[in-house]
């Protein structure tokens, strides 16, 4: 088994993380106050801890369960998302706040994730397999979640002899009057959603209380920095055809924010870390991460992919001892490069 101590990370990166902090809570051009993750409070946090906790203590609780915290209606109150495990015919269950009350949105998805376009706040579940797709477009805007689209094509089936057929809401189509129909949705970024958090404690925490609030976090000058650097990255990412996307998450512990930032969502994509020092937004050394995400330990403030581990939070931290904990958060894609996902950092 392949473990890496942080220890290859550049001594100056480390100490220049760690001794930035200071400084930038007293800069001259913001208040000398700063605001923290887990100062911001919203009246959903608690009814989505105890739908948690609810469902912790149902038959269909298990190590593998996640949840994940997303506006999929986009009035700016998240829905919460429940994913029991991973299976294959497993779905989320879908849970909204209105009106000081819990409601049950329906179950979506399979392998207890689905995808989302948070350019156009719509839902996509889709079902690839046997030469077949089956597809539907799901929006939660002003209301009950409703059928935008259905759709079904079995064209991967040519070569075993089946009659091909393309279908939207039922109706048989050309190929390309098919292809016309799921154009304004076909080349969106998603977001797969569901399993970003795990259930422990720490995990739940984080995903309810301080996740959505480290754009609330940044100052007006780190933002300025955040939206420049993801500008640029988003073109050069259209430019090359990638799902870019990015996050943020507090790796050292200091309650300020690294940006991370995704190239794509394919196999071999990984991400790029940013931090913020001497009023300027600096990328650490190297590459990070696998299918474009970062895991990270919230209880030891350690970030991993498959079998290698770093962290910027202990400089004395071995791999070897590492052990993982139960409050586990995947990072790198909340938001997908695009002006709707950047948008969210100046609000």
């Amino acid at each position: 088994m392949k473990k890496i101590s942080s220890l290859f990370l550049l001594t100056a990166t480390v100490a220049a993380m760690t001794g930035c902090t200071e400084k930038n809570n007293g800069s001259s051009s913001e208040s000398s106050e700063k605001t923290t993750p887990d100062s911001i409070t919203y009246s959903w946090q608690t009814p989505y801890e105890e739908k948690i906790a609810e469902f912790m203590s149902s038959a269909d609780y298990s190590e593998n369960s996640c949840f994940d915290i997303l506006d999929l209606s986009g009035d700016g109150t998240p829905e919460l998302i429940i994913s029991p495990n991973s299976d294959a015919t497993t779905k989320c269950l879908i849970y909204t706040f209105n009106g000081g009350t819990v409601s049950d949105l329906g179950e979506i998805g399979n392998n207890g994730t689905f995808s989302f376009c948070p350019d156009i706040t719509v839902i996509r579940d889709e079902y690839i397999g046997s030469g077949l797709i089956l597809g539907k477009i799901y929006s939660l805007a002003d209301g009950p979640m409703k059928t935008l689209v259905s759709y079904s094509d079995n064209s991967a089936s040519a070569s075993m002899g089946a009659a091909i057929y393309h279908e939207i809401n039922g109706e048989k189509l050309s190929l390309a009057d098919y292809e016309k129909a799921l154009e304004p949705y076909s080349a969106l970024n998603t977001i797969e959603t569901g399993r970003r958090f795990t259930m422990g404690d720490k995990a739940v925490n984080y995903g309810i209380c301080i996740s959505e609030n480290w754009p609330a976090v940044l100052t007006s000058d780190q933002k300025k920095l955040c939206i420049s650097k993801l500008s640029a990255e988003a073109e050069a990412a259209a430019n090359d055809g990638r799902n870019g996307a990015f996050d943020f998450c507090d790796f050292n512990g200091d309650k300020v924010p690294e940006l991370v930032i995704s190239a794509d969502n394919t196999p071999d994509s990984t991400c790029k870390i940013y931090y913020f020092s001497g009023g300027q937004l600096t990328e650490m050394e190297g590459e990070y991460g696998k299918n474009g995400v970062l895991s990270f330990d919230i209880k030891n403030y350690v970030f991993f992919a498959d079998n290698t581990y770093w962290s910027i939070a202990n400089s004395a931290f071995i791999a070897d001892q590492y052990q993982k904990s139960d409050s586990i958060t995947e990072t790198g894609r909340k938001y997908p490069l695009s002006e709707s996902g950047i948008s969210a950092v100046s609000d």
